[in-house]
C-alpha cells in the first residue's frame, strides 16, 4: 500500500537543503552561460582583429 503523502511535512532543514541545492544550480549555470558568452565575445573579436589585418595586408599590397 503506498505511503499517505498528506501527511508528509518537510522541516526547516529540508527546506533549507531543497533551497540550497536550487541556489547552487542557479549559480553553476549562470557562471557557465556567463562563461560562454564571454569567451563568445572574445572569440568574436580575434576574428574581427585577424580580418583587419589580412585586410590591410591586401590594401598595402595593392599601393
Amino acid at each position: 500500500m503506498p505511503p499517505n503523502n498528506q501527511d508528509r511535512q518537510l522541516t526547516d532543514a529540508d527546506v533549507k537543503a531543497v533551497v540550497d541545492a536550487l541556489e547552487n544550480r542557479f549559480v553553476d549555470r549562470f557562471y557557465s552561460d556567463f562563461g560562454k558568452g564571454v569567451w563568445s565575445v572574445v572569440w568574436k573579436a580575434i576574428i574581427v582583429c585577424l580580418i583587419g589585418i589580412a585586410a590591410a595586408g591586401y590594401i598595402k599590397g595593392i599601393k
